[in-house]
C-alpha cells in the first residue's frame, strides 16, 4: 500500500497530466474551429451553384443517375403507362355509376 506522500505525488502528477491534456485539447479544438470557419467562409454562392449544376447535369452511373436522367426515366415510365392505358379496350373500364360516383355535381357535367 502506497504511503500518503506517494499518493499525494501521484495525485499531483495526474492533475498535471489532466491539465496538459486539457490544454492540448483546447488548442486542437481552436485549430479545428478556425479551419471549419474558413471552410464555411470560403464556400460561396458560386460553389453552391456549381454543386447544384453537378447534381442536375453531372456525371451519372446506373446506380446514381443525375437528376436529368432520373427525370427522363420517370417521363418514360409515365409515357409507357399512358400508352398501355390507351391500348386497353373501352369495355374493360367500369361504367360510371352515379350512386357510387365520388365526383361532385360540378365535375359530372
Amino acid at each position: 500500500m502506497p504511503s500518503q506522500q506517494e499518493r499525494a505525488l501521484e495525485e499531483k502528477a495526474q492533475a498535471r497530466q489532466q491539465r496538459q491534456r486539457q490544454a492540448l485539447n483546447n488548442a486542437y479544438a481552436t485549430i479545428l474551429a478556425d479551419q471549419n470557419t474558413q471552410t464555411f467562409l470560403n464556400f460561396g454562392f458560386e460553389e453552391a451553384l456549381d454543386l447544384q449544376i453537378e447534381e442536375i447535369e453531372g456525371e451519372s452511373t446506373k446506380v446514381r443517375p443525375n437528376a436529368l436522367e432520373r427525370l427522363d426515366g420517370i417521363e418514360q415510365q409515365v409515357a409507357t403507362a399512358v400508352e398501355q392505358l390507351k391500348a386497353v379496350p373501352d369495355e374493360a373500364f367500369q361504367a360510371a355509376n352515379e350512386e357510387e360516383d365520388a365526383n361532385t355535381e360540378e365535375n359530372i357535367a
